[in-house]
């Protein structure tokens, strides 16, 4: 069986709806397990999304210069963070930038599950503190807005 849904008919199901069926239609690609950042695993990027470098310029254009800073640190640093380094971006409510950051995700990517970091367990980190990652992809495109290759 096929279906065709033009763009129009797409932006009329709600947003929920548009993400199922974009999830059925364009299942993420697979990714080897030895593309993940040590510590996690597929589970961990389960509703982690790629960023292409035209979705990061777009996150960029609306966000806070602190956020923005943050994200410079993942890209020079990335793709998987200590949290504590983005105290260099002046960045120290770590929940605080983790929800404007899936925010803006969810604004751009038009996916009301995305988020942009996949994070370990922090209440078993020793000093209370955890890591953030990125897909590769996102870390590609986060070097490529901030010229760094």
């Amino acid at each position: 069986m096929y279906l065709v849904i033009t763009d129009k008919e797409l932006s009329k199901f709600s947003p929920s709806t548009r993400a199922e069926l974009m999830a059925a239609a364009f299942p993420k690609a697979y990714v080897d397990p030895s593309d993940f950042p040590p510590g996690f695993g597929e589970d961990d990027f389960e509703d982690v999304v790629d960023l292409t470098p035209g979705q990061v310029e777009e996150f960029m254009n609306g966000c806070a210069d602190v956020t923005v800073a943050g994200l410079k640190i993942i890209a020079e640093n990335g793709p998987k963070i200590h949290a504590s380094l983005l105290d260099e971006a002046g960045i120290e409510n770590y929940g605080h930038f983790q929800g404007s950051v899936t925010k803006r995700t969810r604004t751009i990517t038009k996916n009301k599950s995305a988020f942009l970091f996949a994070w370990d367990n922090w209440q078993d980190a020793a000093d209370g503190v955890g890591h953030y990652a990125v897909t590769q992809a996102t870390f590609r495109s986060l070097r490529i807005y901030f010229k760094l290759d």
